[in-house]
C-alpha cells in the first residue's frame, strides 16, 4: 500500500525547512519549482518504489546545469521514494557533485517510455545516469497521516 506523493507535497515539505519554492506555472517547464529569494531551480521526481540508485535524465540535467550556471543560479534535484509508514525525500546538488567531486553518474543509454505520464507510450533510447542515495545532501523522512 502506497500513497503517491505529489510535487506540491514535496515543495511544502522543503518550504517547511526554510526554502521558498514556488511551483512553475508552465507544466512543460524544464524544472518544477523556483526559490526566487535564493536563486534555486528545483527538479522533483516522485518514485513509487525505493531505489538506492536514483535515475536522472542526462539531457534534462545538462539543460538545467547550463541554465543555472549561465544565470548564476543553483540547481537542486529532489527525489521522493516510499519507505515503511511514509516516504523519504533525497535532495541532491548534482552540479556540485560533478564540479567538486567529479562524480561518476554512470551515464548510459536505456530504453524508457517516451513520456512518463502516459501508459503504453512509445519506448525511446534515453541517456540516463544515477545518483546514489548515500550521496544526497540531505534526506528527510515524512510519515503519512491517514
Amino acid at each position: 500500500w502506497y500513497v503517491m506523493v505529489t510535487e506540491d507535497k514535496i515543495i511544502k515539505l522543503l518550504n517547511k525547512t526554510g526554502y521558498e519554492f514556488e511551483s512553475m506555472p508552465d507544466k512543460f517547464s524544464r524544472y518544477d519549482a523556483f526559490d526566487k529569494e535564493r536563486g534555486i531551480m528545483l527538479e522533483i521526481k516522485c518514485r513509487n518504489k525505493h531505489y538506492d540508485d536514483t535515475m536522472m535524465e542526462k539531457i534534462k540535467y545538462e539543460w538545467n546545469r547550463d541554465f543555472a550556471k549561465a544565470n548564476g543560479l543553483e540547481f537542486i534535484y529532489a527525489v521522493s521514494m516510499p519507505v515503511t509508514g511514509g516516504y523519504k525525500l533525497y535532495v541532491f546538488d548534482p552540479i556540485n557533485m560533478e564540479d567538486e567531486d567529479e562524480y561518476d553518474f554512470k551515464w548510459h543509454t536505456k530504453k524508457l517510455p517516451k513520456n512518463t505520464e502516459f501508459r503504453g507510450s512509445d519506448w525511446v533510447d534515453k541517456e540516463v545516469g544515477y545518483l546514489h542515495i548515500k550521496d544526497a545532501l540531505v534526506s528527510i523522512q515524512e510519515k503519512i497521516k491517514h
